[in-house]
């Protein structure tokens, strides 16, 4: 492998093995850690280690692979980065809503109210996993739905809850000047909802088709699929002079994929089996601040940008 160096980035719940367990997936790669630092963020335990791979005889996505399970294993998000796309300058940050911000499967909630929660949690298995395309598996999802009241529907909404860390995310992300995006492949009757309690810049949703009250099986206008899904982020991001390595994306299933390999950082939140293998970055715990911590936020990122890429033990 050609001399590189990489930052790891580190952030869960503070316990013991969490620095034992990341350095020694190091040690048996041969990568050499130049520096390292352990700060906190908020109540979570952030250590970042600053890694030369000169020595590294594996292919990079096994530097990558063994990081991840590491992280895993112990319990906490970990990313992976060039130092140069570690200090790159991040300006809009886009979300998925299901299995993301919202902590649950709003469409199988709403299967739960029309009585066909078991055929709409097996399309949604498959789609998350990558085995239907995500239109399929939409179409077929809200097909079932038809005849769905919607008073029923905004039930669910009412009971919807967002992960932990949410609220605090967006705000600090808004403090600082980012740009907020939920991009999702879920519904807007949800996802507007979402976005005005959080308040986000944007959300982009699937319509669903209402008449007479009830819901009639249908989606109307543009599908949010993957592809539909990065063309709006690079809309989004272009309105406002923004580059797409500029962004940070973050969600949990297949339907996510193309916007997390497409932007600076893309995190895999608590994420299913097919992001786990391709994300350079994943949150294993349900706390979206330690989302937050893998963006180098606080004083972290200040510190090293202040010395020029070059990390510094905390004193």
């Amino acid at each position: 492998m050609d001399a590189v160096r990489i930052v790891v980035t580190v952030a869960g719940y503070d316990r013991p093995g969490i620095v034992a367990g990341i350095t020694r997936a190091l040690a048996s790669l041969g990568a050499n850690i130049i520096k390292a630092r352990a700060s906190t963020l908020h109540s979570l335990f952030v250590m970042v280690l600053l890694v030369d791979l000169g020595g590294v005889k594996v292919p990079f996505k096994v530097v990558e692979d063994s990081l991840k399970e590491a992280g895993n294993e112990i319990g906490v998000g970990v990313a992976i980065e060039t130092e140069d796309g570690f200090l790159k300058e991040r300006k809009l940050v886009a979300f998925d809503a299901d299995g993301t911000l919202i902590d649950g499967e709003v469409i199988d909630e709403l299967a739960k109210e029309a009585g066909v929660e078991d055929q709409v949690k097996e399309i949604t298995r498959r789609a998350m996993e990558g085995e239907l395309s995500f239109e399929e598996a939409l179409r077929m999802r809200v097909a079932l739905l038809k005849g769905l009241p919607v008073e029923r529907v905004m039930k669910v909404v009412d009971r919807i809850r967002v992960v932990p860390g949410a609220q605090e995310m967006i705000s600090t992300l808004k403090a600082a000047g980012f740009i907020t995006v939920l991009l999702t492949g879920g519904f807007d009757v949800v996802a507007e909802e979402i976005g005005r309690r959080l308040g986000f810049d944007y959300v982009f949703a699937n319509h669903l088709v209402v008449k007479d009250g009830v819901l009639t099986g249908e989606v109307e206008g543009r599908v949010m699929s993957p592809e539909d899904k990065l063309k709006v982020l690079k809309e989004v991001a272009e309105s406002h002079g923004i580059k797409l390595e500029e962004c940070v994306a973050i969600g949990d299933g297949a339907n996510d994929l193309l916007v997390i390999r497409n932007v600076g950082l893309g995190i895999g939140f608590n994420p299913k089996q097919v992001v786990k293998e391709q994300a350079r970055a994943l949150v294993s715990i349900k706390d979206m601040r330690a989302v937050l911590a893998l963006m180098g936020f606080g004083r972290l990122r200040e510190d090293i940008k202040a010395r020029s890429g070059h990390l510094n033990r905390e004193k």
